[in-house]
């Protein structure tokens, strides 16, 4: 196999993999039962607050 085949190989498999991402990440999905979206919600909110109390003051 060529050297340049090889240079170039990666630019074909990374724009097929953006793509199959893409694809994924904006599927349609199902409706979430409204007990279970609260508690992730929940969960994000106490997530957030642990990451603002561990960081150190901007000086």
């Amino acid at each position: 196999m060529p050297d340049w085949l090889l240079w170039l190989l990666p630019v074909p498999v990374a724009t097929a993999a953006a793509i199959a991402w893409t694809a994924w990440s904006s599927r349609t999905r199902g409706p979430v039962d409204t007990a279970d979206g609260v508690a992730e919600y929940e969960r994000f909110r106490a997530a957030l607050a642990r990451a603002d109390r561990d960081e150190p003051p901007a000086t």
